[in-house]
């Protein structure tokens, strides 16, 4: 069952389908595609993997004098 939100209790509540109602097409917005997505992050945590390892590298090469 679908969730609606109730705008007077101001939370999701579960509706049957036949009390839903439709809309076109054009009013449905799709969601990014998932693989697009996990590619992205994917990148952004290596990216931040390399800081993290340059910067703990740094750090050990500082304290060991």
């Amino acid at each position: 069952m679908p969730h609606v939100f109730n705008y007077e209790k101001k939370e999701f509540e579960q509706v049957h389908y036949n009390k839903v109602p439709q809309r076109t097409s054009r009013d449905v917005k799709k969601r990014q595609r998932i693989s697009e997505s996990m590619k992205f992050l994917l990148a952004q945590e290596r990216t931040q993997y390399m800081k993290e390892e340059a910067h703990a590298k740094l750090e050990a090469a500082l304290h060991k004098d």
